[in-house]
């Protein structure tokens, strides 16, 4: 039977590690968090929408759009009649703006498909008792690149 990996090359991967510890340490910090997060998203069952379909839960299901920006980036471009109640807000329970939505579409903005603030508001609005809850894809970019019309009214 051949070794995968012969007695020599494991000499060398031992002294490689001997000598960069930190930053081999550091790799597997790394790796450990995104084996995390990725549990986390597949655990936590928040759905994404596409622009589209939240155009159309928004249209004819009255949901609404709740953008978690902070309010200089929502004064910038926001969807219109969208509510931006931040991150923090929603993680504080200050609700109130969006309370008499809970049996209702809420499809959560952030600034892109990378936005943690979604994801975690998402997740805080579904303990708090919100029944239908979608994170937008791709977050505003996504609703610009897609040449849906944005609005600096408040």
């Amino acid at each position: 039977m051949t070794e995968i990996v012969s007695p020599d090359l494991w000499q060398q991967f031992s002294a490689f590690f001997t000598r960069h510890y930190m930053m081999c340490g550091g790799w597997l910090v790394v790796v450990v968090l995104l084996v995390v997060v990725q549990f986390k998203l597949m655990t936590a069952r928040i759905k994404k929408t596409t622009t589209n379909s939240a155009v159309i839960m928004v249209n004819r299901q009255e949901g609404i759009f709740v953008d978690v920006r902070s309010a200089d980036k929502f004064g910038q471009g926001h969807i219109a009649n969208a509510v931006n109640v931040t991150a923090t807000d929603i993680k504080n329970g200050k609700l109130q703006r969006i309370e008499r939505n809970k049996d209702k579409p809420v499809i959560i903005v952030g600034k892109d498909k990378y936005d943690t603030d979604c994801f975690n508001s998402a997740r805080a609005l579904k303990k708090s008792g919100f029944t239908q809850v979608y994170v937008l894809e791709g977050g505003i970019l996504e609703w610009d690149a897609a040449n849906l019309p944005l609005t600096t009214k408040r």
